[in-house]
């Protein structure tokens, strides 16, 4: 049984130096505070639901709204897109977000949607691939989400080539039956970033089946359009 155990051993060590790696390479590129934070070209939202299963707000989405909006008031972008699941879910999760970040100050005009990320590997890729088609050079996003969650943006953006930093919304941490499982979830989803890192998993949907929603903005000239 000692093999047994060394193999046991193996694998949480890895585990846990996979999952130290993913923390590691986000510590000089996150921020809690919008004036230590770079400017940047755009925002990425990293969205999710914005109802509990009991009808309340989601504390995860809200914090999110809350740090989307302090980076645009400070000025720190020149556009938004909020990306998340816009096809299936009710309500819509990009739709929402928009219309809240209207109703806080940020112009619809500057706020793309992205329906299909689904995933965070399909809202980083999908905002890889219209970042390849703008018109803008040495491009930099910041990406807004909880901490957990944006160690693991960045690390997908860095794969992608994606000039990242991100923007800590408030953090929720272990309390409660919902944190504790969301916490538990992350640990399994960084796994799957391992096997989707190594097997090299592109996005569900490409531009071209599901484009990004949103009024021209004037950064982006006409042939550069995402399609």
């Amino acid at each position: 049984m000692m093999w047994l155990s060394m193999a046991v051993a193996i694998v949480i060590v890895l585990v846990l130096g996979w999952d130290a790696w993913v923390v590691w390479q986000a510590r000089k590129h996150t921020f809690q505070k919008t004036e230590n934070l770079p400017s940047c070209d755009g925002l990425l939202l990293l969205g999710t639901a914005k109802y509990t299963v009991n009808g309340d707000i989601n504390r995860y989405y809200q914090h999110r709204i809350d740090a989307a909006w302090s980076v645009w008031k400070a000025g720190k972008v020149g556009f938004v897109v909020v990306s998340g699941d816009g096809l299936k879910s009710m309500p819509s999760e990009t739709a929402a977000m928009r219309a809240d970040l209207m109703d806080l100050g940020v112009p619809g005009d500057v706020i793309w949607q992205d329906p299909a990320g689904l995933r965070t590997l399909d809202s980083i890729y999908r905002y890889a691939a219209a970042q390849a088609q703008w018109s803008t050079c040495h491009h930099r996003v910041c990406v807004v989400s909880q901490p957990f969650h944006n160690q693991r943006a960045l690390a997908l953006a860095r794969f992608a080539h994606i000039h990242a930093v991100a923007y800590d919304a408030e953090a929720i941490g272990w309390r409660g039956t919902t944190g504790r499982r969301i916490q538990l979830r992350e640990r399994a989803a960084r796994l799957r970033l391992c096997w989707d890192m190594l097997t090299h998993v592109r996005a569900q949907s490409s531009l071209m089946q599901i484009p990004l929603i949103a009024p021209q903005p004037k950064f982006v000239t006409q042939d550069a359009h995402p399609q």
